[in-house]
């Protein structure tokens, strides 16, 4: 892996999309083992195709971009189609030079309350995220749809709104179901039942006009015909943030970077949708100290939370890491923020291989990588060259269980800011944790691109 030229890094583990110019083929009989996107789409396909969804109209809290890079060394030329949640649609082509990014604004092509975005590329290795505005909520665009989706940690009290956002990429109809869980039980509201995403269409549904002025909302999500791209957008006071969710309840989970400073707030926010009782650990790593670990019991087809900050158990003390482990598979999201509102995050899972790219243009507050096995694990890095900078490679071993800062473990990259980075393992054991410029610090954490 660490001989690899930075394409060959992006074809790693080939989904071998085969997008047509029409990227209507994109119909999945049976759930993705996990959300793709185009890290994993060989750079020499002749087409590829990516879907974005959640940004909204200008008065919608959720305004913002989807940045296309080109992690090749020769230009893309895009399809791009912007479609708003009344079925209107504008289409045009869109040029990416070689290791370069370019911007679409949803909201200056089209009017509309929230849009998708469909883009088919004439090759592979362009990889887009969407930038909500002032660059503080980011989320990858996949190169699929999925037929099963759960989240967690969702508010819909006076003073936020939580919402799910789905476009269908394929050509036929799709037919979805959700369901939502509170610390009361689940329930399964009749506007959530079989409602219907037209071919390459896409549909908000506000969860609190069904569930009512309530904190921690866990969601389950089923595609019952077809497959749709699905992406929540939660908006908590000032702050508005994307969640990716994930395609299964898990019985683990890891989120490496949580802030403990003084102000901040900081919860696991977790969801059982088993229909037995899950006793949920939440082990703490923080710096000297040492902290018990947290424990909580989460009734079945019920929500449940753990307090990292602020606790008196736990120390102001920087960044801590914690490890979920759970009886029974459950989903798990960090709620980070303070007193004037929050963000939310679902976990990364551990895979052999990240994109860090500044999409954001603010840098990052903290970029590290974390080892989640028992064994040392080799790390490569390929920082793709730009105008202002050579291509680098470098390599360093993490430690079994440790979590590493990108900056310290690659001394001599120089800054992150504005420069795009292939992190690659030799196994399937890394785990990369992005936090933007903010305050208090840490609140602010940003899914990378993964080799899924």
């Amino acid at each position: 892996m660490a001989r690899e030229r930075p394409g060959a890094l992006v074809a790693v583990l080939a989904l071998a999309l085969a997008a047509t110019a029409t990227a209507s083929a994109m119909a999945h009989s049976s759930n993705p083992t996990s959300l793709p996107n185009a890290l994993s789409v060989a750079g020499d396909a002749e087409s590829t195709a990516l879907y974005c969804t959640g940004l909204s109209g200008a008065g919608g809290g959720a305004a913002g971009v989807v940045s296309f890079l080109n992690t090749q060394p020769h230009a893309r030329t895009l399809s791009v189609t912007v479609v708003n949640n009344t079925g209107q649609r504008v289409t045009r082509r869109v040029s990416v030079a070689g290791s370069s990014t370019s911007q679409v604004s949803p909201s200056s092509w089209l009017r509309g309350h929230s849009y998708g975005v469909e883009a088919v590329v004439n090759g592979g290795g362009v990889v887009a995220e969407e930038v909500g505005a002032n660059a503080s909520a980011l989320a990858p665009c996949v190169a699929g749809g999925v037929t099963s989706w759960y989240a967690s940690g969702f508010d819909t009290r006076v003073g936020s709104s939580a919402a799910l956002s789905f476009f269908n990429p394929t050509a036929t109809p799709a037919v979805i179901d959700v369901t939502t869980f509170t610390a009361t039980g689940y329930a399964a509201p009749a506007p959530f039942q079989g409602f219907a995403v037209g071919p390459h269409d896409q549909v908000e549904i506000n969860l609190g006009a069904q569930i009512v002025n309530t904190d921690n909302v866990g969601v389950g999500v089923s595609v019952v015909r077809g497959a749709v791209a699905i992406l929540g957008v939660q908006r908590s006071g000032a702050m508005t943030s994307f969640t990716t969710g994930s395609t299964s309840a898990t019985t683990r989970a890891w989120f490496p970077q949580v802030t403990t400073a003084a102000a901040a707030r900081a919860e696991v926010r977790l969801t059982n949708p088993s229909a037995l009782p899950a006793d949920v650990t939440v082990e703490v790593s923080l710096g000297s100290f040492h902290v018990a670990p947290r424990t909580v019991t989460v009734a079945p087809q019920s929500t449940g939370v753990v307090t990292i900050t602020p606790n008196p158990a736990i120390p102001a003390a920087g960044f801590a890491s914690l490890r979920v482990s759970a009886s029974q598979p459950v989903v798990a999201a960090l709620a980070t923020g303070s007193a004037a509102g929050f963000s939310l995050s679902a976990p990364t899972g551990p895979r052999r291989e990240f994109l860090v790219s500044d999409f954001s243009g603010r840098g990052f507050a903290t970029a590290t990588l974390t080892n989640v096995s028992a064994r040392p694990l080799a790390v490569s890095l390929v920082a793709l060259a730009t105008s202002g900078s050579r291509a680098v490679r470098a390599h360093a071993t993490v430690l079994g269980g440790a979590t590493e800062s990108l900056r310290v473990l690659f001394a001599r990259l120089g800054p992150l800011h504005g420069r795009s980075f292939f992190v690659s393992a030799r196994r399937s054991a890394l785990v990369v944790t992005l936090t933007l410029p903010g305050r208090p610090s840490g609140v602010s954490v940003v899914a990378p691109l993964d080799g899924r």
